[in-house]
């Protein structure tokens, strides 16, 4: 969470005021507009409104601050979240539009990077949508940052690099905000010592979660780890460092920080993924970057072998005790095995949000001819797009986006690949 909608403007300089239409949303949530040649990047728009803007000119585009809404578009909706106005929260990015035009956004933002990018021409992605759209996120990432008066904890504004404090996120659930609360009041001076923290907290199932990331020592870790509650598990990312538990909580297992954000749109999106591979038939799969092995262990119970490969050595053993032969857990970076698990019948690749290493792109390229098809997930369409570039020998056979994330301009899309000529 927290993706910005615009550059600081304390450090821009006087700027001109215009009248502009917004046309669309781009990838990170700000409305687009056109003046004098130059695409105008203005947050807190939706497709339809004519507003009055201070804009301030780049090379190649400009940026924009609505100074007054002339004609609201009848996309438009009420924010319910006091700090999206208030404060200016960046965590969301849309939550002046009506649901239905955030789908319609979200959708437009994944074909519009695929053909921009991806070069490839493709429909609007089907969209799939389930349980509500508040109170969905079971785990969210705050900024901490130490100063004179002690943790300051939340989001950073929309406009600049300042975190305001947070009481609430209406997109969380309720469950991960009690236990911010309790990170807040009763731990936050045991945290490493250091100016900027992230935290990110979670909980699934009974279980929570709290990962810390940042400081190059930590001396409080034990009493920080024991004064959070019995069911809560925590683990440490220090500066250029691996992720480390420092506390096992409920079962030891690491599902808590692995979960999906949204469980009812993340069930469906697994099993639209089980359901393709089913459907092409596999007998033998690779499933790179695997997590805790949710998709392999339903794979490989209806008799397919999987080839499960995930850098996280704590997930690829709870992947691994939920295999058996003939599939198996990989603890690897997936480019450097990525050639040894090939040919399969059916790739299937979710990578995080950079994409897939070039290597893991090239190794799939160069087995189109073995492999049925190629199911690529993807929480971010500049990526995937990038992606489907370096894969010229695939056609893009399906498209379809998850609303994983309501209220922000992010999307979760599956792209179902065939090898043949590319479109």
């Amino acid at each position: 969470m927290g993706a910005r909608c615009q550059e600081r403007w304390d450090a821009l300089p006087v700027s001109e005021l215009v009248t502009l239409d917004i046309e669309s949303i781009a990838a990170g949530g700000d409305g687009i507009a056109r003046h004098d040649g130059l695409v105008v990047f203005v947050p807190r728009t939706a497709p339809g409104d004519r507003v009055q803007v201070r804009i301030e000119r780049g090379r190649r585009f400009a940026r924009g601050r609505v100074e007054r809404i002339k004609r609201p578009s009848d996309q438009r909706a009420e924010p319910r979240c006091p700090h999206y106005t208030r404060d200016r929260c960046g965590g969301c990015q849309l939550q002046h539009m009506s649901l239905a035009a955030q789908r319609v956004a979200r959708q437009r933002i994944v074909s519009d990077n695929i053909r921009r990018i991806g070069r490839r021409d493709v429909a609007l992605p089907t969209m799939h949508a389930a349980g509500d759209a508040w109170r969905y996120r079971q785990r969210v990432s705050l900024a901490l940052r130490h100063g004179p008066d002690g943790w300051k904890g939340g989001f950073h504004r929309c406009d600049g690099d300042d975190i305001f404090p947070l009481e609430d996120c209406w997109i969380a659930r309720e469950d991960v905000m009690a236990l911010w609360r309790d990170v807040l009041r009763g731990s936050v001076d045991l945290l490493p010592p250091g100016a900027a923290l992230r935290l990110t907290v979670g909980a699934a199932d009974g279980r929570g979660s709290v990962v810390v990331e940042g400081g190059a020592a930590w001396p409080g870790a034990t009493r920080f780890a024991a004064s959070l509650p019995e069911s809560v598990a925590a683990w440490w990312v220090p500066e250029g460092g691996r992720r480390r538990r420092v506390r096992a909580g409920v079962e030891g297992s690491p599902d808590a920080s692995f979960s999906q954000v949204n469980p009812p749109v993340g069930h469906a999106l697994l099993q639209y993924v089980e359901a393709t591979v089913k459907a092409a038939g596999a007998k033998r799969v690779v499933d790179a970057y695997s997590g805790t092995g949710a998709l392999a262990a339903a794979l490989h119970v209806s008799g397919v072998a999987v080839a499960a490969i995930e850098l996280d050595a704590e997930a690829s053993a709870h992947a691994a005790a939920r295999l058996g032969r003939p599939s198996r857990a990989i603890a690897a970076r997936v480019e450097d095995v990525i050639e040894e698990v090939l040919p399969a019948d059916v790739v299937v690749v979710n990578p995080p949000r950079g994409g897939l290493h070039a290597r893991v792109s090239a190794a799939i390229e160069r087995a189109a001819r073995d492999v049925s098809a190629l199911v690529y997930v993807s929480c971010d369409p500049a990526t995937l797009a990038r992606d489907l570039a370096r894969l010229p020998s695939w056609e893009v056979d399906t498209l379809d986006s998850f609303d994983m994330f309501p209220q922000t301009a992010h999307v979760e899309t599956v792209a179902v690949l065939r090898a043949g000529s590319a479109s």
